[in-house]
């Protein structure tokens, strides 16, 4: 947490508690192409994710697997309100609540290491 608030020991930081929506879905994309060539990535996802409270549409999420460090960015996060307990009304939300939340996982897979194409002229 003190990395991605870019805090260093000692600093003062102020906090306000905000009640998040049960996440419904979350999409990530990963920014090393290797993480969809492990042999079951959705499995060690979901494993390493138990230990996030909560997802952040526009933040970077990172894990350690098999000694390598693996970051996502959070795309897009979709939520239920928990104010209508016999309605099920998802919606988009900046950020969700993961935990005890059955959460559904989305892996955008476009663009990853991938160089820029250059553009061919047309005569």
């Amino acid at each position: 947490m003190l990395r991605a608030l870019r805090a260093k020991p000692y600093d003062v930081v102020f906090m306000t508690w905000v009640k998040l929506n049960d996440g419904v879905t979350i999409e990530l994309q990963p920014h090393q192409d290797a993480f969809l060539k492990l042999a079951n990535p959705r499995s060690v996802l979901e494993n390493e994710l138990k230990y996030y409270s909560s997802a952040t549409r526009g933040s970077t999420i990172s894990l350690l697997y098999e000694g390598k460090q693996y970051d996502f960015d959070v795309t897009d996060c979709v939520g239920r309100d928990g104010t209508q307990l016999d309605a099920y009304n998802p919606e988009r939300c900046e950020g969700v609540a993961i935990q005890d939340a059955d959460v559904s996982l989305d892996l955008a897979a476009h663009g990853l290491d991938k160089p820029p194409q250059k553009q061919q002229k047309v005569a």
